[in-house]
């Protein structure tokens, strides 16, 4: 594994609401080692802070509420996406609203994830949970997570060259949630032969993306993303999560990836049994917390 990401991490938590930033806040400290929050109160806020940072050596996460005073979240997100040296920074957007409509612009203007707000201090570790293993490449969570029943309808696309490391993934993904469906691509042209060919004969798309890095090398690895990205925004199709997974942890393949619009980034554990409580616990936490835009 390559090292270059610090071990604390900072996380900008946007909210207008006290209650709400000490309950996410508690949540977030009882389950994530080795973490900062900075408490920002609005859009505004966020941006002014940013500013006087010096973001390029902080690798932070913003967890951001959309109904804000001043500024809204949407409207500082539009910002920062539009800033090149700030979009590597991922956003998961936190709101009680469950208008399709803007949770589906939230996801065009670049965010990495939208999460209902919680209701009650169960949910709340949940959410602490999702951003743990989503955001943060912590693994695995303080208590198990339900098994196959979760995915029964679960499609998921993985992107590898290497055979071995298919069979590994492959196996873990098996033996954790049997009734999902697995595909592999090994390159830009078959995997858009694949999704080209589901699109034309009208069957269902898969509902998580699973990407290599390194195809061999990592260029090819974020051209991929790309297409993929580009894909469905041609055939105005529905955003799916796609996951950049590689043995790098160096700051700079994490920066990149969320750059060019990878949903989040999850390190390769060498150890078997993390990987196969890792991989389980991202499907199952994306397939539970996060929501996503829903088809009109």
């Amino acid at each position: 594994m390559i090292t270059g990401m610090k071990n604390t991490k900072t996380i900008y938590l946007v909210d207008d609401d006290d209650d709400d930033r000490m309950l996410i806040r508690e949540a977030i400290e009882s389950i994530v080692k080795d973490v900062e929050i900075v408490e920002v109160m609005d859009g505004q806020e966020l941006l002014e802070l940013i500013a006087q940072t010096d973001i390029e050596k902080d690798l932070s996460l913003i967890l951001m509420d959309m109904n804000m005073p001043r500024m809204s979240g949407i409207e500082s997100l539009s910002i920062l996406k539009s800033d090149l040296s700030l979009r590597h920074i991922p956003v998961v957007m936190i709101s009680t609203t469950s208008n399709n409509e803007l949770i589906r612009q939230a996801y065009n203007k670049g965010i990495n994830a939208y999460i209902t707000k919680p209701v009650s201090i169960q949910e709340y570790n949940h959410l602490a949970e999702a951003i743990n293993v989503c955001f943060l490449s912590n693994y695995p969570t303080l208590h198990p997570v339900p098994l196959s029943k979760n995915f029964t309808t679960q499609q998921i696309l993985i992107v590898e060259d290497n055979h071995d490391h298919w069979e590994l993934m492959k196996f873990v993904l098996n033996n954790s949630m049997p009734n999902i469906k697995l595909t592999r691509t090994e390159d830009e042209e078959n995997t858009l032969f694949f999704l080209s060919t589901l699109l034309k004969n009208s069957q269902p798309l898969p509902e998580l993306v699973l990407l290599d890095l390194y195809m061999p090398n990592r260029d090819n690895g974020l051209q991929i993303l790309t297409a993929i990205r580009n894909f469905f925004a041609a055939n105005r199709l529905m955003t799916i999560p796609i996951i950049v997974v590689s043995a790098s942890d160096h700051i700079d393949d994490i920066k990149d990836s969320y750059r060019n619009n990878a949903n989040g980034y999850m390190v390769k554990s060498p150890d078997l049994e993390n990987s196969l409580a890792y991989f389980h616990e991202l499907a199952y936490f994306w397939k539970s917390a996060i929501t996503l835009p829903k088809k009109v």
